[in-house]
C-alpha cells in the first residue's frame, strides 16, 4: 500500500500561510496608528521586513507625563527574530508601564537583564544567543529636553535649519552576554526647540547593497538624505524614503528588516 505524503509544494504553500498568519500576529503587536497619533502629531513609520514577518521592531508609550520611542533590531531574520522582538516588546511594556523605570538609562539596564534571564536556562554551547540593537527616547515636552540611550544605535536630530546632530549611544546590545558583562548603558539630556526632528531606525537602509556600482548605501547617505528632506511634511518624507530605497536596490534581493521613524517636537 502507497503511503500518501504531503508534497514539497504543499509543504511550501504551508509555510508561506503560516508566515503571513505570523506577520498579522505580529503587526497587531506593534503600535497602532492611533497609538501613535496619540502622542505624535506629526510622524512616519517605515517598516519593511525582509521575509514577511520581522526582527525590526517600535514601540510607543508615556508615563508620568513623559513620551517613550523604541525602536530595535534584533539578531538574524525571519521567524527567530520576529520572536525576539515580541519578547522585546513585552519588556519594555514591562519595564516602563508595568515597573515604572523612567530614566532611559536604567530602562535598558532592566530590559538587558530581563532579556539575558529569558536564556539563562538554554545551553550557550548550543545557541547563537541573540541580541538587540536599539535606541530610546523620552521626550519631557514641558521642558524641552531628550532623554536618549543607544544600544549600537544612533539618534539623528534636525533642526529647521537643517542642522544635525548625530548622538552615539552605548558600544554594545542589549543582551548577547559573551559581548562584554559588566555593561552600563548611559542617558543623553538634549536640549531642543519645537519643529526640531528625530530620526531613529534600523541598520537595514544603509547596509542595502544597490546603486550603480552595487554597494551597501551606507548610513552617512542615510543621514544626509534625512537632512535634505527634513523641511517636507512627514508624509512626505517617507514617500521619498521609500523611493530612495527602491531606487537603490532596484533588482537586488532586500538584505535585512527595514524600520525608520521619524517624529517632528513640539
Amino acid at each position: 500500500m502507497k503511503r500518501s505524503g504531503i508534497s514539497s509544494e504543499n509543504q511550501y504553500n504551508q509555510y508561506q500561510e503560516n508566515l503571513i498568519n505570523a506577520q498579522v500576529i505580529q503587526q497587531g503587536l506593534l503600535p497602532k496608528e492611533r497609538h501613535l497619533k496619540r502622542l505624535y502629531d506629526n510622524y512616519f513609520t517605515l517598516y519593511f521586513p525582509q521575509n514577511i514577518v520581522s526582527g525590526d521592531f517600535y514601540w510607543v508609550g508615556t508615563r508620568n507625563g513623559f513620551k517613550y520611542l523604541v525602536v530595535g533590531d534584533c539578531t538574524g531574520h525571519g521567524v527567530s527574530a520576529a520572536l525576539l522582538s515580541v519578547l522585546a516588546l513585552n519588556l519594555f511594556e514591562y519595564t516602563i508601564m508595568n515597573k515604572g523605570c523612567l530614566r532611559t538609562s536604567k530602562i535598558l539596564k532592566e530590559v538587558d537583564k530581563k532579556f539575558i534571564e529569558s536564556f539563562k536556562n538554554v545551553g550557550r554551547d548550543q545557541f547563537d544567543n541573540p541580541w538587540i540593537d536599539l535606541s530610546i527616547v523620552c521626550i519631557d515636552e514641558k521642558k524641552k529636553k531628550l532623554y536618549y540611550s543607544g544600544a549600537n544605535r544612533k539618534l539623528l536630530v534636525v533642526d529647521k535649519h537643517k542642522n544635525k546632530t548625530l548622538y552615539k549611544g552605548s558600544r554594545y546590545p542589549v543582551g548577547g552576554w559573551q559581548i562584554k558583562k559588566l555593561r552600563q548603558f548611559e542617558h543623553q539630556v538634549i536640549n531642543y526647540t519645537s519643529g526640531d526632528k528625530l530620526y531613529l531606525g534600523s541598520d537595514g537602509f544603509q547596509d542595502q547593497i544597490g546603486g550603480p556600482s552595487n554597494k551597501k548605501y551606507k548610513s552617512r547617505n542615510l543621514h544626509e538624505f534625512l537632512v535634505s528632506n527634513s523641511d517636507l511634511t512627514m508624509k512626505e518624507q517617507k514617500k521619498q524614503l521609500e523611493k530612495e530605497f527602491y531606487s537603490w536596490k532596484k533588482n537586488e534581493p532586500q538584505l535585512d528588516d527595514v524600520c525608520i521613524i521619524g517624529v517632528e517636537l513640539k
